[in-house]
């Protein structure tokens, strides 16, 4: 009888067999290879936007806090001093009445695009350029306008402006020497409210007629928007009460 061979020995099979498992091995640690690269990959972008939104809240709380004590800290200084006249080429006598009697002493508006707040601080002068500070009396104004850099823009800021005019002699030169600058570009809204001490009532506006008096209690509402777009609304009082 005659024995028939295929040519195939048990040492070819193991050695194909080997070479077989071999590439599914390494083809199993590609994959896995792949799959820690693209889960790190998330973690790392993870802790990106993470740090950048740490970054950003850190960012609005900080412009927050600048823009909430300076008002704060200034409307305090009110006093109950007639506003200086109306002047038309500083924009903040733009709400005071051109006579000299019966002036004012603060006046406050909301409105969209429109809010201003007007009055005499005491000791809240800025220091001017020229090494000149403006010290002692002064008229304060907080308005907000548009931004010209983000005007008809999708996403618009706007500007709370503060404007200074000294309380000095003559006041042609006072108006000369006023100072305008943005306390900061990243306003969405701003409004105030004024509690009436006479009618116990909260009114979005004080008026000249309102005026000498000081309202018991000033409340500020102001919406500003964070370097990543993110806004958020805080809202402040400061109590006047006892203003002289």
């Amino acid at each position: 009888m005659r024995t028939i061979t295929t040519g195939k020995t048990d040492s070819g099979r193991s050695a194909h067999s080997e070479a077989g498992l071999t590439l599914v091995e390494v083809i199993f640690a590609l994959a896995i290879l792949a799959f820690m690269v693209s889960i790190n990959y998330k973690i790392l972008i993870g802790v990106i936007e993470s740090r950048q939104l740490i970054d950003d809240r850190r960012e609005g709380m900080y412009i927050a806090n600048s823009v909430l004590t300076r008002l704060s800290r200034e409307i305090q200084l009110a006093v109950k001093k007639p506003m200086l006249p109306a002047n038309g080429s500083a924009a903040a006598g733009s709400n005071v009445p051109n006579s000299t009697t019966g002036q004012p002493s603060l006046i406050g508006e909301s409105g969209v695009g429109g809010t201003t707040l007007t009055f005499m601080a005491k000791d809240a002068g800025q220091h001017i350029p020229d090494g000149e500070p403006h010290v002692g009396l002064v008229q304060i104004t907080y308005r907000v306008a548009e931004d010209p850099d983000q005007k008809g823009g999708k996403s618009s800021k706007l500007l709370l402006i503060r404007d200074e005019v000294a309380n000095t002699k003559p006041l042609a030169d006072a108006y000369k020497k006023a100072l305008h600058f943005p306390i900061t570009s990243n306003l969405k809204s701003l409004s105030f409210r004024f509690l009436d001490s006479t009618s116990n009532e909260w009114t979005d506006a004080w008026t000249a007629a309102q005026s000498p008096r000081l309202p018991t209690i000033i409340e500020f509402t102001v919406t500003l928007e964070t370097p990543r777009g993110r806004t958020n609304t805080y809202t402040s009082a400061v109590h006047l009460g006892s203003a002289p």
